[in-house]
């Protein structure tokens, strides 16, 4: 038997493989250094698409988890969304103790008033093309759809 008819491919040059036979030696030179490199620049290629994975894998669990050094600090999380947008309100406990109404106190965010005038003031794009009258307009129908479909829920239920 000579190394080509093993099973589990070639014996390398003068030594024997687990079952007794030892390699003819054909496998020298040029022929057999090709097919090594081909072996390791497989073997790096795949420890490369490996890492690669693995990187797009953290990278999908820390978008799952945008926040976590917040919620380590012990900040809370509030998740909502519809169908095309998802939405993350996280506060600090300290946030919680601040004052609030008493509407607001019902509420799971905290100090609700807060956080949609920082979300809704500022998000206009062409705030340089607004004069500041333009700009709080903008606002103000934005506040004025929400009330009238805070009706149109209202009034669902009744």
């Amino acid at each position: 038997m000579d190394g080509r008819e093993m099973s589990g491919g070639q014996v390398a040059t003068g030594r024997r493989c687990a079952c007794g036979a030892f390699s003819d030696g054909e496998l020298r030179g040029e022929v057999a250094g090709s097919r090594a490199r081909q072996g390791f620049a497989h073997d790096a290629d795949r420890f490369v698409e490996d890492q690669l994975f693995e990187e797009d894998v953290r990278a999908v669990v820390a978008i799952l988890r945008p926040h976590r050094r917040e919620r380590l600090m012990g900040w809370t999380e509030y998740r909502t969304g519809g169908a095309h947008f998802r939405a993350t309100v996280s506060w600090e406990p300290s946030f919680e103790r601040g004052p609030q109404t008493a509407a607001e106190r019902r509420l799971r965010v905290p100090r609700l008033t807060d956080v949609l005038e920082s979300i809704l003031v500022g998000s206009v794009r062409d705030l340089d093309g607004l004069s500041a009258a333009e700009e709080f307009g903008v606002y103000r129908d934005v506040v004025r759809e929400l009330y009238r479909r805070l009706d149109a829920i209202e009034n669902r239920y009744q």
